[in-house]
C-alpha cells in the first residue's frame, strides 16, 4: 500500500461502520449538490449552503442494502452571505449505489441517492449559457431535459451559468431553477466570460465560481478551479478556461500554464475517448471564421494531442461542425459540437436547446433538441 492511501485509510478510520444516527429533526440545506471528481467510480464531492454556521456538521452515507454507516467530516467557509460546506468521499465502491445526508446534532437532511461510476456505458446531460434575467426559462430547460433523459448520471454546464458571476441573487436563483437536475446527478461545470464579471459586468476574478464548485485538482498553484480534468465510464474529460481576456489582468500566464497542464493531462489519460469542453467557440459571432485565439492556441493543442471531440459554447446557438483538422474541414480530426442556449439570451431566434450524450467504448451518441421537442441533431461516432 503506497503512503497516499495509507494516510486516506488512516483519515477514514475514525468512521467505523455503525447503525445510522437517530434523528429527532428535519434539518434544511440549500443546493444540496454532487460535484465531480477526478475519477467518480471511487470517490465523489458533496457540498450544499447554509444562512447559518452548522454545529457539528457531518455527512452520513452508507451503501444501499447495507444497515451501517460511516460519518466524514465536512469543511465550512464563509463566502458572504453564506456558509459553504465540502466533503469528499473516498475509497468507495465502484458501480455502487450510496445514500447520503447531511447530520448535525440530532437534525439531519432527507436521504438521497449517490450511484458511483463504474468502467462501462453511460449518459450525460450537456447545457450552456444558462444565463437569465429570468432563471425560470433556465429551469424550464433543465427539467425537461431532466424528465426526457432520466438516466443520466451527470451533466455539465459549458460555461456563462449565471449573467453576473459575482452576484449572489444570481446563483441563488439558478441553484434553485436547477433543483431538479442536482437531485442525484453529479454537476460538472465550466468557467465562462460571464463567470468573471462583476455585478457591474466588468473583468474580475471569478470567486464566486471557485468557492462554489471544489473541483478536482489540477496541481498548479494558484490556478485551482481554472480548468481541470476528470474520468468517468470510457472517456477523458478535461475542462479549459478560454477567458484569456477576461483574465489578462489577474491571470496573463494562464495560457502557457494551461498547455503545460493540458499536454501533461492528456499524456497521462487512459480511456478510450478523449473530450474537451470550453467555453468559447472556435468561430467568430456569424460563424464564418475562426477566431484567431482559437486557430493559433486551442486548434492547434487539439489536433496535436488527437483530441475526439470538441464542445464549445458562448454563440447561443446549435451547430455540428464535424471533423476539422489543420483549420479545414476534414474526414478525421477532432469533431466540434458547439451548444446552443440554456438560459434567456436569445442573439439569434433559437429556442433553447440541450444535448444528451451516450459514451460506450466503441461509440457515442449525441441527441441535440430543443425545448418544445425538436430533435436538432441525431448522429453516432464510431472510434
Amino acid at each position: 500500500m503506497n503512503i497516499l492511501n495509507f494516510l486516506r485509510r488512516l483519515k477514514f478510520s475514525t468512521e467505523s461502520p455503525h447503525k445510522p444516527q437517530e434523528i429527532s429533526k428535519s434539518l434544511r440545506v440549500k443546493y444540496l449538490r454532487q460535484i465531480i471528481t477526478k475519477d467518480s467510480r471511487s470517490s465523489r464531492t458533496i457540498m450544499f449552503n447554509s444562512d447559518n454556521e452548522l454545529k457539528n456538521a457531518r455527512l452520513e452515507y452508507c451503501l444501499i442494502g447495507e444497515d451501517t454507516a460511516n460519518f466524514a467530516e465536512v469543511t465550512a467557509n464563509f463566502f458572504k452571505p453564506e456558509f459553504i460546506y465540502a466533503c469528499t468521499l473516498e475509497n468507495l465502491k465502484s458501480a455502487s449505489l450510496y445514500k447520503f445526508r447531511v447530520v448535525a446534532g440530532d437534525c439531519a437532511t432527507d436521504w438521497q441517492n449517490l450511484r458511483t461510476a463504474g468502467n462501462g456505458e453511460f449518459e450525460m446531460l450537456i447545457f450552456s449559457d444558462s444565463q437569465c434575467l429570468d432563471y425560470g426559462v433556465w429551469k424550464n430547460t433543465a427539467d425537461i431535459a431532466a424528465k426526457n433523459f432520466p438516466d443520466a448520471e451527470l451533466f455539465l454546464v459549458n460555461g456563462d451559468l449565471v449573467d453576473a458571476g459575482q452576484d449572489f441573487n444570481q446563483w441563488r436563483d439558478w441553484y434553485n431553477a436547477a433543483a431538479e437536475l442536482l437531485r442525484e446527478r453529479i454537476l460538472a461545470p465550466v468557467i465562462g466570460n460571464h463567470e468573471c464579471y462583476d455585478t457591474n459586468w466588468m473583468p474580475c476574478a471569478p470567486t464566486a465560481y471557485l468557492n462554489n464548485f471544489k473541483l478536482p485538482s489540477n496541481d498548479i498553484k494558484d490556478f485551482g478551479g481554472y480548468f481541470y480534468a476528470f474520468d468517468y465510464g470510457a472517456a477523458n474529460f478535461f475542462v479549459l478556461n478560454t477567458q484569456f481576456m477576461e483574465l489578462e489582468k489577474i491571470k496573463g500566464n494562464l495560457p502557457g500554464i494551461q498547455e503545460y497542464w493540458f499536454k501533461r493531462a492528456v499524456a497521462n489519460s487512459n480511456r478510450q475517448w478523449r473530450i474537451v469542453f470550453m467555453h468559447k467557440s472556435i468561430y467568430n459571432r456569424q460563424l464564418t471564421d475562426f477566431v484567431e485565439e482559437a486557430k493559433d492556441y486551442f486548434m492547434r493543442l487539439f489536433d496535436e494531442l488527437e483530441i475526439d471531440l470538441v464542445f464549445t459554447g458562448h454563440l447561443h446557438t446549435y451547430h455540428n461542425k464535424g471533423h476539422i483538422y489543420a483549420q479545414k474541414k476534414s474526414r478525421t480530426g477532432p469533431f466540434y459540437i458547439l451548444c446552443g442556449r440554456a438560459g434567456d439570451q436569445n442573439y439569434c431566434n433559437e429556442p433553447n436547446s440541450y444535448i444528451d450524450l451516450k459514451i460506450r467504448a466503441e461509440d457515442l451518441t449525441l441527441i441535440c433538441q430543443t425545448v418544445d421537442g425538436k430533435v436538432l441533431d441525431n448522429f453516432t461516432l464510431k472510434k
